[in-house]
């Protein structure tokens, strides 16, 4: 009994804290696109955070449609003139100058000028690296800095207790390479079963060096571990002020923008494999395992853990709301990145869009592409999730 309890509390935190992490970043996107379309004076039919069945749905003054849907897998505006949930293409084409005119007047938005277009269109990802850099800032002003190496906990019987680390102590290089946060880290560990490392830890006032050597993860008997952990604070070592809790929110970002760009850029150079792509499984086990983390965050009473929670899964909505911006502006047809693409063409046409025949087979391909790329990235979930099942 009690391990179906726990089986259900489980399900409940990792499935419930993937629902509000994606739902916050979808509705985030797609507001960034109603609020453009609304201040550009497009009429807009249907506001969704989710697919399928309507598990919740009202009206608005404005006769908008706003509902949630069954599925939370991602979220959709529809303008009046839609022909689909994805604006792949009006209704009805509009080819008489008078009768455009007048669509445009009623603000049907295929029918709204290509700078009015591209707006709305563009608003989506761009609100995406807006709601990032200003979640990082309040994270930064809240929590204030941090030591990135403090070692928050050693595991008994590890390579770190074994070479005499301590909690508390902040690690400033590895096998004499300096390392900023745990990330710096983690690669030179991994890397090194059995090699003994030289560790330099600050501990108080004095620098003290040690002898280190990985050992074998249990997870992957190919990845070394020293056996330590890095636990969010509530309350950093020094707090700072709006001006630098905005620089750095928009430096993490920034951050993140070129390293996903840089590991994109490997892949298709072959320096990398694109086995670091995650789909919704990844997605629900990062979720989960965060609130599991912050739940049982040791030393905390209820209200810390509440609050913890609430901070640890806005800083993971920041990173997949970078992630879905970066992803959105891809120039694949059906994305955002598509339809700008599109009105570039167009512009560059005179005005002229491409022939329906065209773009429906764009459509058609990027189509093909996304529902390709979901099964590799749930494959890639399958497979580090259980390994086997390779």
């Amino acid at each position: 009994m009690p391990d179906v309890l726990q089986g259900i509390q489980n399900i409940l935190i990792y499935g419930g804290s993937f629902v509000v992490v994606l739902s916050v970043v979808v509705f985030v996107h797609e507001f960034g696109h109603f609020q453009v379309a609304r201040w550009r004076g497009v009429a807009i039919d249907t506001f969704s955070i989710g697919f399928g069945k309507t598990l919740l749905g009202w009206r608005d003054k404005q006769g908008v449609q706003w509902k949630i849907g069954a599925l939370p897998l991602g979220g959709y505006v529809k303008f009046a003139d839609d022909a689909d949930a994805m604006s792949t293409g009006p209704r009805e084409k509009i080819q008489d100058p008078a009768e455009l005119a007048e669509a445009r007047k009623k603000g049907l938005f295929h029918a709204q000028p290509l700078s009015t277009r591209s707006m709305v269109v563009a608003a989506g990802p761009l609100t995406n690296f807006v709601f990032s850099i200003l979640s990082f800032a309040l994270l930064a002003f809240i929590i204030g800095r941090d030591e990135p190496t403090r070692v928050d906990r050693v595991m008994p019987g590890s390579a770190a207790e074994s070479a005499g680390m301590v909690s508390g102590d902040v690690i400033i290089s590895v096998g004499g390479q300096n390392v900023a946060d745990f990330g710096d880290l983690q690669p030179i560990v991994a890397g090194s079963i059995g090699e003994p490392l030289q560790v330099v830890v600050r501990r108080g006032d004095a620098d003290v060096a040690l002898q280190v050597t990985p050992a074998a993860s249990a997870e992957d008997p190919n990845v070394g571990v020293m056996g330590i952990a890095h636990e969010a604070a509530l309350v950093g070592s020094e707090r700072i002020g709006p001006v630098s809790a905005l620089s750095q929110g928009a430096q993490n970002t920034w951050d993140i923008v070129a390293q996903t760009g840089a590991y994109i850029g490997a892949i298709f150079t072959g320096k990398e494999s694109g086995d670091q792509i995650a789909g919704p499984l990844g997605i629900v086990n990062v979720s989960g395992q965060v609130a599991s983390s912050a739940l049982s965050a040791p030393d905390a009473d209820l209200g810390q853990k509440v609050l913890l929670l609430a901070l640890s899964l806005l800083s993971l909505a920041a990173v997949l709301s970078v992630a879905v911006g970066i992803v959105n502006l891809l120039p694949i047809p059906i994305l955002d990145g598509g339809h700008l693409l599109f009105y570039g063409i167009e512009a560059v046409r005179g005005g002229r869009p491409l022939p329906a025949s065209a773009q429906e087979w764009a459509y058609r391909a990027g189509f093909a592409v996304m529902a390709s790329l979901f099964l590799f990235a749930t494959w890639n979930d399958i497979t580090r999730l259980f390994p086997g099942a390779q």
